[in-house]
């Protein structure tokens, strides 16, 4: 499934923006994808989906299930308007299957999925499939700040051209958040504002990355710190083990947002919530993790106070079913 376009030209570095999608990302995917390509504000070389139609497992069989007429529905309008340039569907036949594994695994068993049913297999078909020098991927929930011109993906680049062990980069991860209870009296942070534009991290998230893909090829095959674990834990493990590095922007020109339920209250906020991150607000006063939209129950209150003092976000919340 594909454009008739020709894909965009960056005309600056060659870079592949690519997004996993399965069923049960029907009632967002489309808002999200529509958000994420200009908030991003890079000209990709190609932009698509890698679509698995199976039927999730483990901790993931409890979400709400959407279906493959649904998904290509929205696949097409978004190929239509050129909002993507393809959609490739994962072959679960076995010789690619080990292929695959095969050129990122070495000679090393790896089972397709790891213990709690999350994938593997699918994440790396989708980055073979990538023909970029360099690949910008993320979960098709992803939600991104950027309050400048420049596109932050220009200055990862630039740093990873600079320093040789550094082969991920990525925006600041959260915006900030009362970390005390002065903080959260105060309503303001007191952290003091970073000496350096970036900092190593010490974890590579499957969530989102940019990665410079010759570095990458370098470090293969990839190695498991233990059988059965998420892909992110053996990227991180294997970048750590080639002497390579994983460095985050520190400052708010820049950062992304995770939901962390797909719940009855983020979907039907959706659109307000991604207003909200683009425009830069966000409640300081917040539950769970820096990175971590929380929207189920009554922790969307914290949100819903945010959009109605910018006139948004007035209906009420949903307090049952989750997704």
């Amino acid at each position: 499934m594909s454009a008739t376009s020709t894909p965009a030209d960056s005309g600056r570095h060659s870079v592949s923006f690519t997004v996993n999608a399965c069923n049960s990302d029907a009632p967002f995917i489309e808002s999200t994808l529509r958000h994420m390509l200009p908030a991003l504000g890079f000209p990709f070389a190609e932009r698509f989906i890698t679509y698995d139609p199976g039927r999730q497992e483990g901790k993931y069989a409890e979400r709400a299930v959407g279906d493959r007429a649904t998904m290509e529905a929205i696949f097409q309008r978004l190929l239509d308007e050129r909002v993507i340039d393809r959609v490739d569907v994962v072959p679960w036949n076995q010789p690619e299957q080990q292929r695959i594994l095969g050129t990122y695994f070495g000679g090393t068993q790896v089972d397709l999925k790891d213990f709690s049913g999350a994938p593997i297999y699918q994440y790396l078909y989708a980055l073979d499939r990538c023909e970029g020098t360099y690949v910008f991927h993320a979960d098709s929930d992803m939600l991104f700040h950027r309050a400048v011109d420049e596109s932050w993906i220009d200055q990862g680049i630039e740093l990873m051209q600079q320093e040789p062990r550094v082969v991920v980069t990525c925006p600041r991860a959260g915006p900030p958040q009362a970390r005390n209870w002065l903080e959260r009296l105060a309503g303001r942070s007191f952290e003091p504002t970073p000496t350096e534009k970036w900092r190593r991290v010490d974890f590579t998230s499957t969530r989102y990355f940019l990665m410079d893909m010759a570095k990458f090829r370098t470090a293969l095959p990839l190695v498991q710190s233990r059988p059965g674990e998420p892909l992110e834990n053996s990227l991180t493990h294997t970048i750590k083990l080639r002497g390579l590095e994983h460095w985050n922007l520190t400052t708010l020109d820049h950062w992304t947002i995770h939901p962390w339920k797909h719940d009855e209250n983020y979907v039907r906020h959706l659109p307000d919530l991604i207003w909200a991150i683009e425009q830069g607000h966000y409640p300081f006063r917040r539950i769970g993790q820096r990175w971590d939209m929380r929207t189920e129950g009554q922790h969307i209150e914290e949100w819903l106070r945010v959009l109605r003092r910018h006139g948004r976000g007035r209906g009420a919340p949903v307090v049952t079913h989750e997704r």
